[in-house]
């Protein structure tokens, strides 16, 4: 049964049914992140996709008021007419604002604009019985309480259904442009190094085999190739039968790509982040990735996969768990949110 109700009181109308009739909803933008969790159908699947509007755009503020099942590119393109942009949100087509932050994903340029949570300022949510509630403030000076959108970040859909949020926006930038370099993995991983210290913010330093990709973004000038590098395109997203996301310290970054390379996989690490993904072809290599990940103290988790590499999508359960299952009961106490997307749940 498919439901998309047009707007947030509708919406948590439709949640507070279910929760009283015991069926189990998922949550969906446009799904473009859904092959997350473990395979578990739901009774009902609940779209925002008719949640699509820009409430409020303040370009003096830097800040946008957005409906959750905005499409990304609507957004962008929306503010790109004031020369503005969200620029921790993926340019994944067919995105929505609210599955983008439900999913926690991120975007190549981490190292300069930080993770998805930190252009996030307000949320409204529906909560699994049917309640509207608001965290956050409009501005930055007006957050106060309970860091409610920081919660709702990655959390999959199993404690609320995200309706609405504000986000904090920057100027486009007035350049940017990609460079690469091969040699082997020592040499790039003395280049990445050197270029994390010497290069004033780069946008992102990318490892992967055979090649090291770099963004530098600013004024014209300061978007040259640095030296050893030239031009180049955009590297093209990592695609394979599934995708596991690794994360580990910065510091082991380095170490995380000699272990994938030593294993033959197709990777791309985000230098001075500590994040990864990996493409793998069976639950095999999805099994070597994790061991090396928990090896460094890290983890790795199937972010994009077909059912028979999601039996374990997690690993090992992280500290905190019993504290995530407790709020799960605050915010959805009938547990009918999202099944099999909470980390340890059966």
């Amino acid at each position: 049964m498919g439901l998309a109700p047009s707007t947030p009181e509708n919406l948590a109308t439709q949640l507070a049914l279910a929760s009283a009739a015991g069926r189990t909803v998922m949550p969906i933008g446009g799904g473009r992140h859904s092959r997350q969790g473990k395979p578990i159908d739901a009774d009902i699947t609940l779209s925002t996709i008719n949640l699509d509007r820009v409430l409020a755009h303040e370009p003096a503020d830097l800040t946008v008021t957005v409906q959750a099942g905005a499409s990304v590119a609507m957004l962008a393109d929306a503010l790109a007419a004031a020369g503005q942009c969200w620029p921790q949100a993926p340019p994944t087509a067919g995105a929505t604002v609210g599955g983008v932050i439900a999913a926690g994903v991120g975007t190549r340029q981490r190292l300069r604009e930080g993770p998805i949570r930190d252009g996030l300022l307000e949320v409204v949510v529906a909560t699994g019985d049917g309640r509207l509630i608001k965290g956050g403030g409009k501005t930055v000076k007006g957050v106060t309480g309970y860091d409610l959108p920081r919660l709702m970040v990655g959390s999959l859909g199993t404690l609320g259904v995200i309706t609405e949020v504000t986000l904090k926006l920057w100027p486009q930038p007035i350049a940017r442009g990609w460079f690469a370099a091969n040699g082997s993995l020592a040499d790039r991983v003395l280049v990445a190094k050197a270029i994390l210290t010497e290069v004033h913010r780069p946008a992102a330093v990318l490892l992967s085999p055979d090649t090291l990709s770099v963004e530098l973004m600013g004024p014209e000038g300061d978007v040259t190739p640095p030296v050893g590098f030239e031009a180049a395109t955009e590297p093209a997203p990592l695609t394979g039968a599934g995708i596991v996301r690794v994360g580990v310290a910065p510091t082991a970054v380095w170490a995380l790509a000699e272990a994938l390379e030593n294993l033959g996989l197709r990777y791309e690490a985000q230098a001075g982040v500590g994040l990864a993904e990996v493409a793998v072809a069976n639950r095999e290599e999805l099994a070597a990735v994790r061991a090396t990940a928990i090896q460094l103290g890290g983890h790795a988790i199937v972010v994009d996969a077909p059912a028979q590499f999601r039996s374990d999508p997690w690993g090992p359960p992280p500290e905190g768990t019993s504290i995530m299952h407790k709020l799960k009961a605050v915010f959805d106490p009938a547990g009918i949110l999202a099944p099999g997307r909470l980390v340890g749940a059966p």
